[in-house]
């Protein structure tokens, strides 16, 4: 008889990649060149691993090759790149009505949940502290929504009914999970994120300092908010994912998957936090 894998089999790879990828990688984002680099790199790797989770074809010889999956990479890199919005806003409406015409609708939904958090992206990471912050916010999420809800799977106690449309979209999900990824997030946002601050002595924008101001309310408020986008953007997924018949994007990262299953709770939330910092600009002028 097979020994059944424990729940908790991949936590050591899990810890290894963090205890190894996240200085890393808050190293590379501490430098504003490298940061746009680097959020290049992972948007054109997610867009590789977004290509590869299109609906399953029932016609083997539909489903897409090498060079339009290179494609659809290419096209999002560089409609993301427009420096001018309104120029940008003309190319994105020209490609989704040129990719309609040849009925690309994975590559329409990739323009939206890709491209567009990604041109974001790219404007953020010129400030570490945002950028740092907002991930450390739904990686948090993701973490506690991963061991919260684990837990109360072996716990014994009556489990909280999940919505049918979640259990339909993921049944692994759970309302434990959902709680805890809440929990972790708005923890992570009210209290980390103004110690880091303090500790690094990171510099920071006004901007910066109006979103994450020293009222404990408002930081609850803002942790709150990105990480019910995070769950959002891991049910997208999810959704996606399910349709594509598939279990992670990819296997680049040991004990997470892809780099797409790392980065899709950020890709909602970075557009809150962009919209946040238009409305404290807009209000700073008046």
């Amino acid at each position: 008889a097979t020994t059944k894998k424990s729940i908790w089999s991949d936590l050591p790879r899990r810890i290894a990649t963090i205890c190894i990828g996240f200085p890393i990688v808050w190293k590379i984002l501490s430098n504003e060149k490298l940061s746009f680099i680097f959020f290049v790199c992972v948007h054109g790797l997610v867009g590789w691993e977004f290509s590869f989770l299109e609906p399953k074809q029932e016609k083997p010889e539909e489903l897409p090759t090498i060079n339009s999956r290179l494609s659809f990479c290419i096209i999002s890199l560089s409609v993301a790149m427009m420096s001018v919005d309104s120029l940008f806003h003309l190319v994105l409406c020209a490609t989704v009505g040129v990719l309609t015409w040849l009925e690309r609708r994975h590559w329409i939904l990739g323009l939206v949940l890709i491209t567009i958090p990604f041109r974001t992206w790219y404007s953020i990471s010129q400030d570490f502290a945002s950028t740092i912050s907002i991930l450390l916010v739904v990686w948090n999420c993701d973490s506690g929504a991963l061991l919260v809800g684990r837990l109360a799977s072996k716990s014994g106690i009556r489990r909280i009914p999940v919505p049918r449309w979640i259990h339909k979209i993921s049944p692994a999900k759970s309302m434990e999970g959902f709680i805890g990824g809440l929990a972790g997030g708005t923890w992570t946002a009210v209290s980390w994120i103004p110690r880091l601050v303090s500790w690094f002595e990171i510099d920071t924008s006004e901007t910066f300092d109006v979103l994450w101001s020293t009222s404990l309310s408002q930081r609850f408020a803002l942790g709150l908010a990105m990480s019910v986008m995070a769950i959002f953007g891991d049910l997208v997924e999810s959704s996606i994912k399910r349709q594509s018949q598939t279990k992670d994007s990819g296997s680049i990262l040991p004990g997470h998957g892809g780099i797409l299953d790392r980065f899709d709770s950020s890709l909602f939330a970075v557009l809150l936090y962009s919209f946040l910092i238009d409305m404290v600009e807009s209000s700073s002028k008046d």
